[in-house]
């Protein structure tokens, strides 16, 4: 598996184009910024077959829509993030961004541990705490984790749909679920890997075995 990272116009919120050998992509995370997920889907002679999202906060996925209308592909995300999204015309008019409101084709529960999007198997982990709907997606040691985890840091808790508690147990479970190894790409600051995490995080220590 082949990502790209592009850092998007909203936020410094990560996209990620993630391709395999048959030029097939998949779009995690499209936040503002749908020129630059399609100059890069080109020069790269990409295919993209599905959007899929860690969570609905507008920065994560506003061009979200662009992207499932213009290459008409489907949208998988968390079925958590259902009422987010009927108040998606709040979110936009509180960050000031033109974005319309994605169509959701595929809802993921929160019971379920793995996705198949084409050629492409992910395992699967629900981790509410930042917000209700927030999933990781890891395939060959790669984990897209959204706002769950950052290098150095965590996703904020002290959003309105936010809980602390849930946060607190999604991290737990997130650090015994995956090996130290894996290579984590978050929503927002650099990739980093779970090794590093556990030895220098100061929200992640407390778990390293």
């Amino acid at each position: 598996m082949n990502y790209k990272k592009i850092i998007s116009r909203l936020l410094d919120q990560n996209i990620y184009i993630l391709s395999n050998d048959k030029n097939e992509a998949i779009i995690i995370d499209p936040g503002l910024g749908f020129d630059l997920i399609d100059d890069y889907l080109k020069t790269q002679n990409l295919s993209p077959i599905a959007v899929l999202a860690t969570h609905a906060h507008i920065d994560h996925i506003a061009s979200a829509s662009d992207c499932i209308n213009h290459y008409n592909i489907p949208f998988y995300i968390c079925k958590g993030n259902s009422v987010m999204l009927e108040h998606y015309d709040l979110m936009k008019g509180y960050m000031s961004v033109d974005s319309d409101r994605p169509k959701v084709s595929h809802w993921i529960e929160e019971t379920e541990k793995t996705l198949s999007i084409g050629s492409f198997k992910f395992n699967v982990t629900y981790n509410p705490g930042h917000s209700p709907g927030c999933m990781s997606f890891e395939i060959d040691s790669l984990i897209f984790c959204g706002d769950l985890i950052f290098k150095g840091s965590i996703g904020r808790t002290d959003l309105q749909t936010s809980n602390p508690a849930h946060m607190e147990k999604s991290l737990e479970m997130f650090v015994n679920s995956y090996d130290v190894n894996s290579t984590l790409l978050p929503g927002h600051r650099e990739i980093t890997t779970l090794e590093h995490e556990l030895k220098t995080n100061p929200f992640l220590v407390k778990y390293a075995k």
